[in-house]
């Protein structure tokens, strides 16, 4: 707690007003079990896909999806819908992989940016003005 503690009359004061509060067993229950709700794992599974996925990806399932349904119900020949789902996957598949790869590379560039609090790390960085108290008066 920031600031002064409470003084003994501060503190008697509030012990007072903690015991009638808890004898009130109807606001005790609702203040007990008045913590966050445990997350359901749908909405877990749903929250760590999104993580996963990029907006590309889903941009690009769409887009093919209506492409691919658009050309499979002028012409639903065997042939035809097999090579739109070919193509599906496939296009789906590159945007995956182009995701992860740009995710990757960018953790990359992450890991290797230097960190302007660490000294230890001022090796690959440029000196500026300002950071030098020499060049200051």
């Amino acid at each position: 707690m920031d600031g002064p503690a409470l003084s003994g009359w501060e503190r008697r004061l509030l012990e007072e007003i903690e015991s009638d509060l808890r004898q009130d067993a109807r606001l005790d229950r609702k203040l007990s079990t008045m913590g966050a709700k445990r997350p359901s794992r749908v909405l877990g599974t749903l929250r760590s896909a999104g993580h996963r996925v990029s907006a590309a990806v889903v941009l690009t399932a769409l887009v093919m999806t209506a492409i691919c349904l658009s050309i499979g119900v002028r012409t639903p020949t065997t042939a035809v819908l097999t090579a739109l789902g070919v193509v599906w996957a496939a296009s789906v598949a590159a945007a995956v992989a182009t995701s992860e790869l740009l995710r990757r590379r960018r953790g990359t560039r992450r890991a290797e940016s230097v960190d302007p609090d660490r000294p230890d790390r001022e090796e690959g960085r440029e000196r500026r003005p300002w950071d030098r108290p020499e060049a200051g008066g």
